[in-house]
């Protein structure tokens, strides 16, 4: 009982003073694993989805060029964008001056593993 109730403290001071910049990317990381891979009612929501593309199309364009970086910011911004960028270049195959080749088709495969959750009502 000794045990739970200082391991309640420490978590509850570690809450209070988690805004400390020396702690503050530390929660962040955590409240964005905890948000990541909470499961919502079984099926991922269209904002779950929203955060791992842009999670893993930031990782994905970090050794490419500011404008294809800017490119897919821009397109993972809202779910509409989303649907949107791969309804043009994924799907019609529409040319992008600024991502095309493997660039292009990375950035389809990671928003195409995510569309059953951005399209289901």
């Amino acid at each position: 009982m000794k045990k739970f109730f200082w391991l309640a403290v420490i978590i509850l001071l570690l809450l209070t003073f988690s805004d400390h910049e020396l702690l503050r990317p530390y929660r962040d990381q955590l409240y964005g694993l905890i948000l990541d891979n909470a499961p919502s009612s079984g099926k991922m929501s269209d904002e779950q989805a929203l955060r791992q593309i842009k999670k893993q199309l930031n990782e994905l364009a970090a050794n490419w060029g500011e404008g294809q970086q800017q490119q897919l910011a821009k397109a993972a911004e809202t779910k509409q964008s989303v649907l949107t960028f791969h309804q043009r270049y994924c799907v019609n195959r529409d040319f992008n001056p600024i991502l095309f080749g493997e660039p292009l088709r990375q950035s389809c495969s990671i928003i195409s593993s995510h569309m059953e959750a951005l399209t289901s009502p």
